[in-house]
């Protein structure tokens, strides 16, 4: 599914209308987004772009960070990042306030997933889990807070997951990572009050993006998991754009240390097997 959000409009899809730019919710905003160069973290950049942001795609992969770049335009920005390292995001946000003399947004979207037995996790998959689902967010955080508390201004995405509130099976280190994402929103919440700088959190559920293509293409899982949800279908990465634009955009600007589910109601309900609604009067 494309990303095109205003295609079939055409008072802002026209660059030559004066009005355009009043209409976008990003203009002229500098995000960065983390994992940007596939899946979620690809469509986020381009609605962000599309909102008239100058976006910084952010991923280990460079060569996957400039095609990403390349396709949103408006000055779009690549840079080779490993979020586990405090000096490659230390050198980040120091070439985007070169660039852009600002950093408007941080979207910490980069994450990574073991599937294991509780006892087949090593300690190796216990810490890649917590360095990149969990010190990523803080590591990059810390990258661009100076820069935002010196213009005085600033707003921090955290990516969560559906894994943040339940325990989910074969994915021990995921989940504590995933949960510790959410205590982490709120502290730095707390932390920052008072400057201007608003932290949340989306919490994603089950969504058709690369790192879940293989139970989205399987016959046993694709179906069935997208049946689960009170919406009926899988989730798709401009899903997940459209909260991260209204959570970076002032429309929320009295949300602060919270977070948004974006799991069609997986979370919010459930019926058992033979369940169904009763309609008949």
């Amino acid at each position: 599914m494309s990303c095109n959000l205003y295609s079939n409009n055409p008072l802002l899809a026209g660059s030559d209308n004066e009005g355009v730019h009043l209409l976008m919710k990003l203009d002229g905003k500098v995000v960065i987004v983390t994992g940007g160069g596939r899946g979620i973290g690809a469509a986020i950049c381009k609605a962000f772009a599309a909102e008239g942001a100058h976006v910084v795609v952010a991923d280990i992969n460079e060569g996957n960070a400039k095609e990403v770049a390349s396709e949103v335009g408006n000055e779009a920005m690549a840079v080779a990042l490993d979020v586990r390292s405090q000096q490659n995001a230390r050198t980040m946000a120091e070439r985007v306030v070169e660039k852009f003399g600002r950093v408007d947004v941080l979207m910490n979207n980069a994450g990574a997933r073991v599937i294991k037995g509780l006892m087949q996790h090593t300690q190796d998959d216990w810490h890649q889990m917590l360095d990149i689902n969990l010190g990523g967010p803080f590591i990059c955080s810390q990258a661009v807070l100076p820069q935002m508390l010196k213009q005085e201004s600033g707003n921090i995405i955290n990516v969560a997951s559906i894994a943040s509130f339940m325990g989910r099976p074969n994915r021990v280190a995921y989940v504590a990572a995933k949960s510790g994402v959410l205590g982490l929103t709120r502290a730095m919440a707390a932390d920052l009050a008072g400057k201007n700088i608003r932290v949340n959190a989306i919490a994603p559920g089950m969504v058709a993006s690369p790192f879940n293509q293989s139970f989205a293409e399987a016959d046993d899982t694709g179906p069935a998991w997208a049946s689960e949800n009170l919406i009926g279908r899988w989730g798709q990465p401009e899903d997940i754009a459209g909260a991260a634009i209204f959570l970076a955009s002032d429309d929320s600007s009295f949300i602060n240390g919270s977070e948004i589910k974006v799991e069609g109601g997986w979370l919010a309900a459930r019926s058992r097997s033979g369940e169904v609604p009763i309609w008949d009067e």
